[in-house]
């Protein structure tokens, strides 16, 4: 279908907005569909695309299933929506897949849940996520004022919910988006959206990962098979619009809570010896097996025994050469789980890698909340963790194939019994999490969830055109 058109695809697309550094999320609800088709329209000129990200603000938009419905789009229009799109991320059979459950369940949820009142917005209430950055506080706060203004203006939405990340990069500056609150560099491992789709694979074999056909992340273009994605199709003042969907994508937004100092605790007891003293050796190094790389962003696979900050941006790595067994980076770890890279089942190297890439995504997200400064001190009782967001041409292939096959199965590479060591729900103080070595593997026992999730939907990231498509519609 050609090469990516930039002009019409949003921003957020391509591009995490490193320099704005501080940013907005504004959750609203539909009160008027007429006014509130007008806001989209007048919106769309505000947009920022894909061709090159503002210098001053960022403005990007989505809509969930129940916002289309809100804004007048009929049953017909909804169903050619992709299914999990439309039944939404608190379906029962999803949130059991996903694992949302226990701590996690919708029903507790802040936002995008089964239940509202008592301050918080239920899925059926969030309609719209409009997203904000700015490269400081001052032009942040401009820039939110600006948007308020427009919206009281019109009439047509009501913010029920505003979401404050921190600012990036946070107290510690490593790579571009700083640091997450268990400690560790965030961001380093992003897909390079091919910008044609003709199937040429350059970067494969040259020390970088070969770029990732368009059509996985945005609807459209062909994606890792050589096929179309399905999009949305919508009717129009002059008929049907069957390019509505194109150069959208669907978001995955979850906002997930860290248990900073119940991780932190976990290690320490992990890794105590006969002197009953806490050693942060032990315990980095620990803390690295479990990740997958250390705090500076180093892969275990290419430094197992110390850290190497020299490595911190480092992604031209596999496993297949260096860790057929998993004895510098296990095969549980969070890093290798999420994402296996060129070892997956008795596939070889390259069709492990190309089976991979079918699952990839591309993370937008961001920390919320105070960093914890005594790991060891403590729960201080602040809410903190990371604002999730995901991009996927295809949510059961991409993120929840991810989450379920890979993140949430007991039986992963190999192994039984054994979640994500981050992103796992199990029973508290029943997971455990393997490591492998020689002559025999260790198993760590007494894993707890460290991650909770408070908010969750999915959402559909229209082009810019398809957002006057929708103003015109009356």
């Amino acid at each position: 279908m050609g090469k990516l058109e930039r002009s019409d695809v949003q921003g957020l697309v391509v591009s995490g907005y490193a320099a704005m550094h501080h940013a907005r999320y504004l959750l609203l609800r539909v009160v008027d569909p007429v006014m509130a088709r007008r806001w989209l329209g007048r919106l769309a000129d505000r947009i920022t695309n894909s061709e090159a990200p503002g210098r001053r603000r960022c403005t990007n938009v989505a809509l969930t299933a129940a916002g289309l419905a809100a804004l007048g789009l009929d049953e017909h229009e909804l169903g050619t929506f992709a299914v999990p799109f439309q039944e939404g991320m608190t379906a029962p059979h999803r949130q059991r897949a996903l694992g949302d459950v226990g701590a996690s369940d919708p029903a507790t949820w802040a936002w995008g849940g089964s239940h509202g009142g008592d301050g918080r917005c239920s899925a059926a209430d969030l309609h719209v996520l409009l997203l904000l950055f700015a490269p400081d506080e001052r032009t942040m706060a401009d820039v939110e004022a600006d948007e308020r203004a427009a919206l009281e203006a019109d009439g047509g939405l009501e913010v029920v919910l505003s979401l404050v990340p921190e600012p990036l990069p946070g107290r510690l500056s490593v790579g571009k988006f700083g640091v997450e609150h268990f400690g560790f560099a965030d961001g380093l491992s992003q897909p390079t959206i091919a910008e044609g789709d003709d199937g040429s694979d350059p970067g494969r074999g040259r020390g970088q990962p070969a770029p990732i056909a368009a059509g996985e992340f945005v609807l459209g273009y062909r994606n890792g098979y050589g096929r179309l994605t399905p999009w949305p199709e919508l009717r129009g003042p002059a008929g049907p619009r069957p390019d509505f969907g194109r150069n959208g994508t669907y978001l995955v937004f979850r906002q997930l809570a860290q248990d900073v100092a119940g991780f932190w605790s976990f290690l320490d007891q992990a890794t105590r010896e006969d002197d009953d003293e806490p050693s942060w050796a032990r315990m980095d190094a620990l803390a690295a097996k479990v990740v997958g790389r250390w705090r500076s962003g180093a892969p275990v696979v290419r430094s197992p025994h110390a850290d190497d900050p020299s490595l911190a941006t480092a992604n031209d790595f596999g496993y297949a050469g260096p860790d057929p067994h998993g004895e510098r980076c296990p095969f549980g770890a969070h890093i290798r789980r999420t994402n296996p890279r060129d070892v997956l089942g008795s596939a070889g190297p390259a069709k492990a890698r190309e089976l991979s890439d079918l699952h990839r995504l591309i993370r937008r997200g961001r920390v919320y909340g105070p960093a914890l400064d005594d790991v060891l001190g403590g729960d201080d009782g602040r809410d903190r963790g990371l604002m999730f967001m995901a991009l996927n041409a295809n949510i059961e292939r991409q993120f929840e194939f991810v989450q379920n096959t890979w993140c949430n199965n007991p039986k992963f590479a190999g192994l039984y019994h054994e979640q994500d060591p981050l992103l796992g729900n199990p029973a508290p103080g029943q997971g455990t999490f393997t490591v492998q070595d020689r002559p025999y593997a260790r198993r760590v026992r007494g894993l707890s969830g460290f991650v909770t999730v408070r908010g969750g939907a999915y959402l559909f990231l229209p082009a810019i055109s398809a957002l006057r498509h929708l103003a015109s519609r009356g």
